[in-house]
């Protein structure tokens, strides 16, 4: 015959463990720490870094991708396209101090304002363009 008298020894030992987890555990507190964004400080205004961070990537990928292959932006690199991705970074970065989003909140403000400065390239272009004819300057030929 089997014997069951192991089985009930078994949760007998089971049963008297239980109690006394449950006191170490009662001493020892919650064991699940929650999480809080990194936050730092520019200027003394506070920001999640990790918006930031998306935020600036975003912008800066959105205005070398949209324009790396055109060859106006190879002619008019240092008179436009640095101080329109400059401003254009710029104010990604104050939109994420301002409204302080999540990670895809600065990435989507980023990618964005990124995208806008595409728009302001092109109207500083048409400027630049008109200015040139008006004053007879060659606009074409790239500044050294």
């Amino acid at each position: 015959m089997i014997s069951t008298g192991g089985i009930y020894k078994g949760g007998a030992t089971m049963a008297a463990i239980l109690p006394v987890a449950a006191a170490a555990m009662v001493q020892r507190g919650p064991t699940i720490a929650t999480s809080s964004p990194v936050i730092w400080h520019f200027l003394g205004y506070p920001f999640e870094v990790a918006g930031m961070i998306a935020a600036v990537f975003a912008c800066g990928a959105a205005r070398f991708w949209i324009g790396a292959a055109q060859s106006v932006r190879k002619e008019h690199r240092w008179s436009l396209d640095i101080p329109v991705s400059g401003i254009a970074l710029a104010f990604s970065i104050a939109i994420v101090i301002s409204q302080r989003p999540e990670p895809l909140g600065g990435l989507l403000y980023g990618a964005g304002l990124g995208v806008l400065g595409e728009g302001i390239f092109k109207i500083a272009e048409n400027y630049l363009k008109k200015a040139g004819t008006v004053f007879g300057i060659d606009t074409d030929k790239p500044v050294e």
